[in-house]
């Protein structure tokens, strides 16, 4: 007798190949039969006519970290069809951090990723994996980042590391990678990671490489430029060999409009010389993170209380204004979507000119105040995408979704609601980039080969049941810039592990995800 049957759905197994009709049976988390199973006893039958069966949605690229740990039931994600959160992304996250370096964290990245009220009382990878299993609805795989090596190792300062202190971030690499990390993640646009040099990566990523894991780059586009940034990190791989994977690919900004064939082009290029290298992005034109980034270099250093000192003394507030004017800013280009406080809700959904106008300050000093008010926590979107280049990117075979999806703020980029909804209604059904079964590869299988997720991302005997059970002809995203916390349409049935977590459209609160260490 099977658990569950799901009866009469178009399969879409995640391989790109043409959809059949057919019968899923599940016995406990795995895909026990697919088949004609019409006379199979079961405990439970979904009927799928009229519906797609496919592997559940991997998301490349997440910040749901500690938000999930806050909300377990992770609804944004899970109503869209994820069900397995990739965590640790752009270098930014939490583990393994000793106990004063992980409240440091805490608060530089509460513009990130908030601050919620959890017990923050992990330090190894072990610890923090452990606080998901089983604990959340949708499983979680994790990167170590680069933050983390860095702090632990050189703490928050600006400058090269020695040699004992390569070796020390090689060790606690090597000892993330035992713990069950899939791999490593930088954000070199990002403080403490932005410190290092080319050596401290290169000798990361021979652990990497070592181990067999991935190496996901948020890459250094500030200091050197979007194709040098590129050509960097295919560089490094080049001399370690390390499997790599690029977040958020995209071209930003009116200057690079274009640049997606010459981008993909490296892409191209490295895989013709053996090298695996893939690259994720979503499907909007606006990007989002924490407002520090705007802070020139020098006064992140020491990391959030430093930066809150250096904000609180007028003289240097000025020089940090000076600086900031200095880089000619567009400043409409910012949209505030959360603030830590109720004090200034005001200026959430309005661009830094409107909010800074509402304050009557000028812009630098605005933002100045504002973070210092917030303690930091402070995000922003700005629309620097390119569409056309957007949809390029993603014919690419090489390219897997990631949401970037931040879960803070009363204004957030919808993308982390409507990612996968998006794939499937607008730029499949309507508009056409991508037919059904390839889009469904690069949300399933093609991010399952890339983590090394050997048992999801196909609809297979024997693999795990995670499964989602949609309507092709009405699955869209709903969640707008004006309002970005609505759910999707179209998605009726999610397992995880083989829980049916969402229902009929509607989250059972059921919390069936794991934690997927490295084989």
């Amino acid at each position: 007798m099977f658990d569950l049957v799901i009866r009469g759905g178009r399969i879409i197994d995640g391989s790109a190949s043409p959809w059949y009709r057919g019968d899923v049976g599940i016995c406990g988390e795995k895909i026990a039969a697919i088949g004609k199973l019409d006379r199979a006893e079961a405990r439970r039958v979904i009927e799928a006519e009229g519906r797609a069966v496919c592997p559940g949605f991997i998301d490349m690229h997440t910040h749901s970290d500690v938000m999930l740990l806050a909300n377990p039931g992770n609804e944004p994600k899970v109503r869209q069809g994820v069900t397995t959160d990739l965590l640790g992304l752009d270098g930014l996250s939490y583990a393994p951090l000793s106990p004063a370096n992980l409240q440091m964290m805490r608060r530089y990245l509460s513009g990130l990723n908030g601050s919620p009220d959890i017990s923050w009382d992990w330090s190894s990878v072990s610890e923090y994996l452990a606080r998901f299993d089983r604990q959340v609805a949708v499983n979680v795989a994790y990167l170590v980042p680069h933050n983390a090596l860095r702090l632990e190792v050189t703490g928050f300062v600006d400058r090269t590391a020695t040699a004992g202190e390569l070796a020390r971030m090689q060790e606690i690499m090597a000892q993330g990678m035992r713990a069950g990390a899939v791999g490593f993640s930088t954000g070199l646009d990002y403080f403490p990671g932005r410190y290092a040099n080319e050596e401290e990566l290169i000798r990361i990523c021979e652990v990497v490489a070592e181990y067999h894991g991935v190496s996901v780059w948020h890459t250094r586009r500030r200091d050197l430029g979007l194709i040098e940034a590129i050509e960097e990190v295919i560089g490094i791989a080049e001399k370690t060999g390390v499997k790599t994977h690029f977040s958020h690919y995209s071209v930003q900004g009116q200057a690079n409009r274009g640049k997606s064939g010459e981008m993909l082009a490296k892409v191209d290029e490295a895989r013709q010389k053996g090298l695996d290298v893939t690259f994720d992005s979503y499907p909007y034109t606006a990007a989002s993170t924490m407002l520090i980034i705007l802070l020139p270099r020098w006064v992140h250093e020491g990391g959030p209380e430093a930066i809150l000192e250096r904000l609180a003394q007028p003289k240097t507030k000025e020089k940090i204004c000076a600086d900031m004017r200095a880089e000619s800013p567009d400043w409409e280009q910012y949209v505030l979507t959360a603030v830590s406080t109720g004090k200034n809700k005001i200026y959430v959904g309005k661009n830094l000119l409107e909010a800074a106008g509402m304050a009557g300050k000028e812009v630098a000093g605005f933002v100045c105040d504002l973070l210092l008010e917030e303690g930091l926590g402070v995000g922003y979107l700005s629309f620097s995408g390119v569409e056309d280049d957007m949809r390029v990117m993603m014919k690419h075979p090489c390219h897997t979704a990631g949401s970037d999806g931040i879960l803070i703020g009363d204004k957030p980029n919808p993308r982390a609601w409507g990612t996968f909804a998006r794939y499937l209604g607008v730029y499949h059904r309507e508009l056409g980039v991508l037919g059904l079964e390839e889009v469904i590869r690069h949300l399933t299988a093609a991010p399952a080969q890339c983590l090394a997720l050997n048992d999801r991302g196909l609809v297979k005997e024997g693999l795990a049941a995670d499964l989602v059970v949609f309507n092709p002809e009405t699955v869209l995203d709903k969640a707008t810039f004006d309002t970005p916390k609505e759910y999707p349409v179209g998605i009726d049935y999610v397992l995880v592990n083989g829980a049916v977590v969402v229902d009929g459209g509607k989250h059972t609160g059921l919390r069936n995800g794991r934690a997927l260490l490295r084989k």
